[in-house]
């Protein structure tokens, strides 16, 4: 006859031992988590918490301009610090626009102020920019002149030639508009126009702020209306400029003449080549400084040194610069001007891709010889070709207004979500593993010495810190000479949803964790069963001494399940050990 008989449910066992990261998707791997607070890649493949951050007492409700030099540059309360030494001299009042930092050299430059300050030697500061205007009354003298502005001399100004000439003898020709300098050469028996003709300007003080090779604009010109507009100055002493120009012989004037050097006004600004590069969205142009130079910006001599300027003909706002692999690129949300060449005239090269997303342009990073940035869309690295989106595993999440850094092999990317909370996520760039930090705000991000600095909100008060105290590279004196470090670092890790994978009635019948953690580390384990919203807690660990310990722990039947670690203290998952049966089933002999 036939009886029924219970067989033995079918026993197994997986181990994991390598932990994946932050994945915010609806179904991710076993080993991957769904939430997370303060945990790192550091211990790769082991599971840990981050570093302790370290705090200088480098605080106030105005601080910002992080940047790398010999020393620590920023800017605090409108003053300008170097290496945590106030630089004497240089204020830097509140602006209406993000203050944009660049090195250049030993020069720092900042704009829109548009200041440098010579970190080589600190007494050397002052504006890119220079203007002189003519008192009311003061007699400016124009007047032909030779290149090392001398004036001419045996020049007659007529609109006929002069009889009897000797050889070399110089005529002011004014029977054509504009009139023409000549000389004479009694060789060949006629007056030949000399090409190159310029023009002293003669005022008290007129030309203190300048320099030889400047590129200016006079404006106010009167006497010869002609000279108004841009020049380069070929020779110059505190009373006199020379330009290129010609003058009907000497002339002068008492209005008032203005001499000015101008730089654009600017939205993003980086260095390449020894040029500041820049651009504009309203006019919508790129720019370039005169080499070595980020006074000049309008100096067009035809040289290979000239400052350089284009239109470009794509729509919409700039959304970031950056210096790559001896290119520059100007993005845009859906675009990229790739700038390229010796020297001007430069070629622009326009690709439509993911760009830089509006409002994170201090996402763009270099790491390990790539471009990391944040898209509209996601995170993208971008190796000069099409840009690849690694930020997958950050599900679909909208994010904007990123800031990024990086250290060693890290990225840093603090975001803002759609309720505008910020939020820290680091990105592994070689094994590609995300975690996912605190709501720690940081507002900028800066490499120096092996260090990663950052300035964070916290309340109305910006402060400056490292992400990593435990790590601390180099010498640091006076103001940054002192920090404080993090209390122990509340950490957590969430799994998605154990069990969805397991095919005929199996699930997960016992767990066990593996864990190492130092002296006074604290560990919680708790369990969410078929999603019932309701998490119990099964398991809890104080370590007494550094070392090891499995925390076993018993599921009861259910379809699927998720755990959930916290913590305090150094603590490191070495493994987890689940045990797998297959449901009981009736059978007939």
């Amino acid at each position: 006859m036939y009886e029924p008989q219970q067989t033995p449910a079918e026993r197994g066992e997986v181990y994991y031992t390598a932990f994946g990261g932050y994945d915010r998707n609806p179904v991710i791997p076993e080993t991957s988590f769904y939430d997370e607070t303060n945990l790192s890649a550091d211990g790769f493949p082991l599971l840990q918490p981050r570093p302790k951050r370290a705090f200088f007492s480098v605080a106030g409700d105005d601080l910002h301009g992080l940047v790398s030099k010999k020393k620590l540059c920023y800017v605090l309360n409108g003053r300008l610090f170097y290496g945590g030494v106030e630089v004497a001299g240089v204020n830097l009042p509140p602006v209406s626009r993000p203050r944009r930092f660049v090195s250049m050299g030993a020069k720092l430059v900042i704009f829109p102020d548009k200041v440098y300050v010579n970190t080589a030697d600190l007494s050397d500061f002052g504006p890119l920019e220079a203007a002189v205007t003519t008192a009311s009354g003061s007699t400016v003298t124009l007047t032909p002149c030779s290149v090392d502005g001398e004036p001419l001399q045996n020049c007659a100004t007529a609109a006929a030639e002069p009889t009897d000439p000797a050889d070399g003898a110089l005529w002011i020709d004014t029977s054509r508009s504009p009139a023409v300098l000549r000389c004479y050469s009694s060789a060949l028996s006629i007056w030949e126009e000399l090409v190159e003709t310029y023009v002293r300007l003669s005022c008290p003080g007129v030309g203190v702020p300048f320099r030889e090779g400047d590129g200016v604009t006079l404006a106010g010109v009167t006497a010869d209306p002609d000279l108004n507009g841009a020049h380069v100055l070929v020779a110059r002493g505190d009373d006199y400029l020379v330009v290129a120009g010609l003058t009907p012989g000497t002339v002068s004037q008492t209005g008032a003449v203005t001499v000015s050097r101008t730089v654009p006004e600017l939205d993003f600004v980086c260095e390449s080549g020894n040029r500041l590069w820049g651009c504009c969205s309203t006019r919508n142009e790129i720019y370039a400084s005169k080499l070595g130079d980020p006074t000049n910006w309008n100096c067009y001599a035809g040289l290979a040194t000239d400052s350089y300027a284009v239109t470009v003909g794509t729509d919409g706002d700039f959304t970031g610069a950056v210096p790559f692999r001896g290119y520059i690129l100007f993005f845009k949300e859906n675009c990229v001007h790739k700038v390229y060449g010796a020297n001007p005239p430069y070629t622009v090269l326009t690709s439509y891709l993911r760009g830089v997303q509006k409002g994170s342009e201090r996402s763009l990073v270099v790491l390990n010889e790539l471009l990391f940035y944040k898209s509209p869309t996601g995170v993208c690295c971008y190796e000069g070709g099409v840009p690849t989106d690694v930020s997958a595993a950050l599900g679909r999440q909208r994010y904007t207004d990123a800031v990024a850094g990086t250290l060693g092999d890290k990225l840093y990317l603090c975001v803002s979500d759609a309720a505008g909370v910020r939020t820290l996520f680091t990105y592994d760039t070689v094994r590609g593993v995300w975690h996912r930090e605190d709501h720690v705000d940081v507002r900028e991000f800066c490499t120096h010495n092996g260090n990663l600095f950052f300035i964070a909100a916290d309340g109305d008060t910006l402060r400056l810190g490292t992400v990593d105290s435990e790590h601390m590279v180099g010498s640091f004196t006076a103001a940054l000479a002192g920090w404080t470090t993090e209390e122990d670092v509340p950490w957590s890790a969430e799994t998605g949803m154990w069990g969805l994978g397991l095919p005929q009635q199996k699930y997960y019948s016992q767990i066990s964790l593996r864990l190492i953690g130092e002296r006074g580390a604290r560990v919680s384990v708790a369990c969410e069963y078929d999603s019932s919203g309701v998490w119990q807690t099964v398991k809890t660990w104080r370590a007494e001494t550094t070392g090891t310990v499995t925390l076993p722990f018993a599921c009861p039947r259910c379809d699927h399940l998720r755990l959930r670690l916290s913590g305090t203290g150094r603590v490191r998952l070495l493994g987890v050990a689940a045990t797998v049966e297959k449901g009981s089933r009736t059978c007939m002999t």
